[in-house]
């Protein structure tokens, strides 16, 4: 490991990642909790609502793919700068949309933008931080996934009751652009200097081939294309539940969808550390990942007891527990990808794997609208989504093998640096 690869070196870039995503999972969230006020104003109903908040996952599928392999050549650091200034810009114009096409356009951008940022951070995590520490440091700035979805509700609750939707996102969208500053003056690359000055680069081949017919890829696929269902069902129609189903005022619903998603923050550093402080007491990583994310999902699926619960405290007690749990599992799959994606190849697979999950992101919302339309009620939708985390549950326990590292294009060689930490 690079000299220079200090604990406050680590500290810092953990500190940098969680703020970029806590202002990614902002400008990703405010349209849910903008969606009620957008429905009312331009007269639409819920299915048509539900398409414009899938239209972002339609380009955030395609640049995950892209940007991931992008990750990979031009290093994380440009990548996600360049990636958070388009959707701040994006998420700004939002303000601006007249009716449901200009709002799916805005999503279009957002999605695009926000689509290289998680391959970009397990790539940074997977070249520059130990493996006994990824857990830790992906549960902390995945924490920040759920802060920015915290703070979202309350924000923008407020800013929209004093200055209505448009004014909120030119707000919440201008105030982004401060952090591409922040990451390009403060991030350093180490393990990316380091590769440079051995030499050059190489681009390393992907073998697609052997990706897509490997027992644990496949697994950690399907679980997180069925685990991302209830994620997105999550984050696009939680605030539209509270209103709609439950009848919530504005503030009423930013408090408590705040408060879920407080609690996933509080949750998701600590449930990373868990899974850390069992292998170093003994625990194979096997054991210790996998056991964490089973129970997790199976805490995600009590959100089917939400839907069906007449009394408004229970029904929020398991909105909290499923959100919560959820979010946290969210997060721990990328420290099972860095597991046994090897470090060279990690922004371009798991950019696939994330992109694969993200058409998740298009079918959850839309369905959910769909299904909350024809019923006229959120039970079914939310059946759907608890089922959906189980079958994840199901393929951790009984399809995903042993969590080794892969040795992925083993008779390709190996470019010099850039090799993950031992």
């Amino acid at each position: 490991m690079d000299e220079k690869n200090t604990k406050s070196y680590r500290v810092g870039v953990v500190a940098l990642l969680m703020t970029g995503v806590i202002i990614n999972s902002f400008d990703r969230a405010a349209l849910s909790v903008a969606a009620p006020f957008i429905i009312k104003e331009f007269g639409i109903n819920t299915a048509i609502m539900g398409i414009a908040l899938s239209s972002f996952f339609w380009t955030y599928v395609i640049g995950n793919a892209l940007g991931g392999n992008l990750v990979d050549r031009f290093g994380s650091k440009a990548v996600l700068g360049w990636s958070a200034a388009i959707w701040s810009i994006f998420s700004t114009l939002t303000g601006f949309a007249h009716n449901a096409t200009h709002i799916i356009i805005a999503r279009l951008g957002v999605g695009a933008g926000e689509a290289p940022a998680f391959p970009a951070n397990a790539k940074v995590v997977a070249t520059n931080f130990p493996s006994s520490e990824r857990g830790t440091a992906i549960g902390i700035y995945s924490a920040g996934n759920r802060v920015g979805l915290a703070l979202c509700p309350i924000i923008m609750a407020l800013l929209i009751t004093n200055w209505g939707w448009r004014v909120a996102f030119f707000i919440t969208g201008l105030c982004s652009l401060l952090w591409v500053a922040l990451w390009y003056f403060c991030f350093k690359d180490l393990a990316r200097d380091k590769a440079k000055a051995d030499g050059p680069i190489v681009r390393v081949k992907i073998p697609w081939k052997e990706v897509f017919t490997n027992r644990a890829l496949l697994g950690i696929i399907v679980v997180k294309f069925t685990q991302d269902f209830l994620q997105w069902q999550f984050m696009t129609w939680v605030p539209g539940y509270l209103i709609l189903g439950r009848g919530f005022s504005t503030l009423k619903m930013g408090f408590y969808t705040s408060l879920a998603f407080a609690v996933a923050a509080v949750a998701q550093p600590m449930i990373g550390w868990l899974s850390d402080w069992l292998i170093k007491k003994g625990w194979s990583v096997n054991r210790a990942r996998k056991t964490v994310q089973v129970v997790l999902q199976l805490l995600s699926a009590t959100i089917i007891i939400t839907g069906y619960s007449e009394d408004v405290g229970v029904a929020l007690f398991f909105l909290v527990v499923a959100i919560s749990a959820e979010s946290t599992a969210a997060g721990h799959i990328w420290t099972i990808m860095t597991e046994v994606i090897p470090g060279k190849m990690v922004g371009s697979i798991s950019g696939v794997i994330n992109a694969i999950g993200a058409i998740a992101g298009i079918i959850s919302p839309i369905l959910t609208g769909v299904i909350v339309k024809v019923t006229g009620s959120f039970e079914l939708a939310l059946t759907i989504g608890g089922c959906s985390i189980l079958v994840a549950a199901v393929f951790i326990i009984f399809v995903v093998p042993d969590l080794v590292p892969l040795d992925l294009g083993a008779k390709q060689p190996q470019p010099a640096g850039g090799d993950s930490p031992k």
